[in-house]
């Protein structure tokens, strides 16, 4: 059996979706890496949007049964870190189609 391709893993890695926003976590800019060894065994880290995410659970079970499924995949760990604050506004405003967020006139400091 030969070894899976990093474009394997990571087009069965957009067939997962984020739990919360409904949209593949590779849309999102979730996952940060992906390696796969000679033996087979996938590594995958992906970036939830907030520290202490009550569905890593979830995420992970997801990503593993995903990469499981590519041909040749003997193993997959599956490491969890998290956005950071700029990973987490650009996330924001390309979920806002790119606008700009709002202003409220009264929440701005001095006001």
């Amino acid at each position: 059996m030969s070894t899976p391709s990093l474009e394997q893993v990571n087009a069965a890695l957009a067939t997962v979706n984020d739990p919360e926003i409904k949209r593949p976590i590779t849309d999102l800019n979730m996952v940060d890496s992906v390696a796969v060894s000679p033996e087979g065994v996938v590594s995958v880290k992906v970036l939830l949007t907030v520290s202490g995410c009550p569905l890593t659970d979830t995420i992970r079970r997801d990503v593993t049964a995903a990469v499981q499924k590519v041909a040749g995949v003997t193993g997959v760990e599956v490491e969890l870190g998290v956005m950071t604050a700029d990973q987490r506004s650009a996330l924001q405003q390309s979920l806002r189609g790119g606008q700009p967020q709002r202003e409220i006139p009264f929440a701005q400091p001095g006001s």
